[in-house]
């Protein structure tokens, strides 16, 4: 009956309807339309010889082995049960259905960019990210580790106190080795400066930005980043491969592989590492990258720390909720048009929903339904596969497909709708309805990145959508640090004196504050995420040499110097890009006072030291997370210094910087109207080993190590602590 139902109304509007195999869910989606084009355009010859780089979980112990002899596949590498396996394209229809293999995944790399939210350049003040760090903690002796694109390593911010690069190894996946092959590293500092910087097809200037953000060293004294200090590892992907069905493109094992190089350099050198990866994906619950998530979890530990940033869709809403007491409940899709996915949605229901799209066309149209397709989630269901639906606007013939989703969760069925355009017209702005009908509640998610729901002004039926569930992947992930943005200024003086006073959407409500931008949680399954915030909004740093210099990236330029001959620039830039390599830096401080520490370890310093920037929430939120990151209560809490040295403050004095020239400390005022001052130096076990009332003291006295400093004043903005380090 459900069948008769469902075939009626489809006939009814006139939709072709037919039923195609969804492939075996051992298969991840990439991998599933790999199949899919050999089959279509005939490429099986073509491709019988080519291999894919995938990740690989099989039904037991000893069994890769025989899979490997029965179809040719070629292990590289291994991170528990999860085998990276390259394998021949032709064997994968065969493979999805051998009973020894659990699952197969490739898809492509999760590259985009945490920035360039419009406009991007609304402030920067010359003061560097980095300013008014302890003496005692620079990153020596942690590698600082980024997974990006873009990158100049003959810039000037990557040189040590010496004039020495500070870079150490590189991977690029993209490098032609001229053999056939792709892909190539290096691990001297002498051959990665000789390379200059990444000269692929779409060259960016984020992997520099970022880099300087992490481990920039001060350049005529401005613009020092977080970990000035750290060695500099970085991973090499070019977001721009758009040749997904090209098996030689590198894929989302590539991707495990290249955090995995930096760890395993990382272990060969004896040092603590943190990657940082300003990068990710929208998703939904059936586009999970399973075993990658897996992976990139599996390769954190004691000492090896991945950062990640929440996306820039905190504008964006991508969750609607219908309640027992709505029995219409539904949103507007607004998306723009590149020939390709329009509708990426999950609908999870415990009983049957009537589900309807209202295409629109083009959005100069006005608002009059051009098209509508309506189905029952029971005969979906019912149907035990995946039913195709097709309809015809304006624009062009639109493909949808629903299917019933293998994912089990607690609050219903999952169904997966997914609809493509055939237009080749690019970012042409059109829409759609939907709305769910009955009695029982849904929760709907939607891919932010192809479309985004709205609520339709004065319509309650379809104004359901709601902020949040905005994370990017891998953001959502436990295992990682996933950090959101906040803003501070408004307005910054570009290279050429011009005064920008521009007041962006993206602007956070107070200084300090979340910037609108910010991708928020809670996770699909209801997690808290992120888990920390740090400014983000137009940060100052490097510029990638090898970018062109057109008319409008001029005006994002905001400073430069002269190096062996050449003029280098810094830029500001805005996005949780740029948020989560403040965090990440700041980590690789942390990893120096203690180079053991796990992540669960650091979320706990989060817990406690975190500033709390909107006083009117609790904390951890979806917002925040666990608030703002104070790095120098994070480190004294990590030291242990607050239950040790109870006399010690854990803020740094505002208006004093601390001078340690040799064995000489001295606090240097901003002005000198402090009549009283008195320096009290602690060991870290918490004992007084030297004290002077007066602005300087001589250690001369002191062993080499790490101490507290208490400095005493008449005036709370000239009052605080700080770490020094005798050498």
């Amino acid at each position: 009956m459900r069948k008769l139902l469902f075939l009626f109304i489809t006939m009814l509007l006139m939709i072709t309807p037919s039923v195609m195999a969804q492939g075996n869910g051992k298969l991840s989606e990439h991998l599933q339309r790999i199949v899919r084009s050999q089959k279509i355009s005939n490429k099986t010859k073509q491709f019988s010889e080519k291999k894919i780089l995938t990740l690989m979980t099989v039904a037991g112990e000893n069994i890769l082995s025989t899979l490997s002899a029965d179809y040719g596949l070629d292990v590289q590498d291994s991170i528990g049960r999860i085998y990276i396996v390259r394998i021949p394209i032709a064997a994968l229809p065969q493979l999805s259905v051998d009973a020894r293999v659990d699952r197969i995944e490739a898809e492509p790399v999760a590259m985009n960019h945490a920035m360039d939210v419009t406009p991007q350049q609304i402030n920067s003040s010359n003061v560097y990210i980095g300013d008014g760090l302890p003496q005692a903690f620079t990153g020596k002796d942690v590698i600082a580790g980024v997974f990006d694109n873009g990158f100049d390593f003959t810039h000037p911010a990557f040189l040590d106190a010496g004039g020495q690069s500070r870079m150490r190894y590189y991977y690029d996946f993209y490098y032609d080795n001229g053999d056939g092959t792709l892909g190539r590293g290096w691990n001297s500092t002498e051959d990665i400066i000789a390379l200059g910087g990444t000269r692929h097809e779409g060259i960016t200037l984020h992997g520099t930005h970022v880099l300087g953000i992490m481990a920039g060293s001060a350049v005529n004294g401005k613009y020092q980043g977080m970990a000035p200090d750290a060695d500099i590892y970085a991973v090499h992907f070019n977001s721009m491969a758009s040749d997904f069905d090209n098996p030689d493109a590198p894929t989302s094992a590539n991707s495990i592989l290249g955090f995995k190089y930096i760890f395993d350099e990382a272990a060969r050198a004896g040092k603590p590492c943190v990657i940082n990866f300003s990068s990710g994906e929208s998703f939904t619950l059936s586009r999970q990258r399973i075993l990658e998530s897996e992976a990139l979890v599996g390769l954190t530990g004691p000492g090896r720390i991945i950062v990640v940033c929440a996306g820039n869709d905190g504008t964006r809403s991508s969750y609607m909720e219908k309640k027992e007491t709505d029995y219409n409940a539904g949103a507007g899709l607004v998306y723009g048009v590149g020939g390709g996915n329009i509708i990426d949605m999950d609908i999870i229901t415990p009983g049957n929903q009537q589900v309807r799209f209202d295409f629109l066309g083009m959005r100069m149209t006005g608002t009059n339904i051009e098209k509508t397709i309506i189905f029952n989630t029971d005969s979906v269901d019912a149907l035990n596969d995946t039913c195709r639906l097709n309809t015809t606007t304006s624009l062009s013939d639109i493909s949808m497909k629903i299917w019933k989703s293998n994912i089990q969760d607690p609050r219903g069925t999952v169904f997966h709708v997914r609809a493509d355009m055939s237009s080749p017209l690019f970012m042409v702005l059109c829409g759609a309805l939907c709305l769910l009908s009955s009695d029982n509640p849904a929760w709907v998610y939607t891919n932010i990145k192809f479309s985004p729901l709205v609520n339709v002004d004065g319509v309650e039926a379809y104004s359901k959508a709601a902020k949040g569930h905005s994370l990017w992947w891998p953001g959502t992930l436990d295992g990682l640090i996933t950090v959101g943005a906040t803003g501070y200024k408004s307005t910054f003086t570009d290279i050429d004196g011009n005064v920008n006073t521009q007041v962006s959407e993206f602007a956070a409500d107070q200084p300090g504050y979340i910037a609108h931008f910010s991708s928020q949680g809670p996770t699909f399954d209801e997690r808290i995420k992120p888990d920390v915030t740090a400014p983000g909004m137009s940060i100052n740093a490097a510029f990638n040499s090898y970018v062109e210099i057109t008319e409008s990236r001029r005006k994002e330029l905001t400073d430069q110097t002269n190096y062996n001959g050449k003029t280098y620039y810094y830029t500001a830039q805005s996005g949780t890009s740029m948020a989560t390599p403040v965090v990440a830096g700041t980590i690789a401080l942390w990893l120096q006072a203690n180079p053991t520490l796990t992540t669960e370890q650091i979320k706990d310093v989060l817990a406690h030291t975190c500033t709390k920037p909107d006083p009117t929430l609790e904390y951890p939120n979806n917002i925040y997370g666990y608030g703002q990151i104070d790095v120098y209560k994070g480190l004294l809490y990590i030291l242990d210094l607050p239950s040790n040295i109870p006399e010690l403050s854990t803020y740094q004095p505002a208006k004093v910087k601390f001078n340690l020239n040799g064995s000489i400390l001295t606090a240097e005022f901003a002005d000198r109207e402090n009549s009283d001052a008195k320096l009290v130096v602690y060991s870290l076990n918490g004992s007084p080993v030297a004290s002077a009332h007066d602005y300087t003291i001589d250690l001369s006295m002191l062993q080499k190590g790490i101490y507290a400093v208490q400095l005493q004043t008449n005036n709370q903005s000239t009052s605080g602590s700080t770490l020094i380090r005798l050498q």
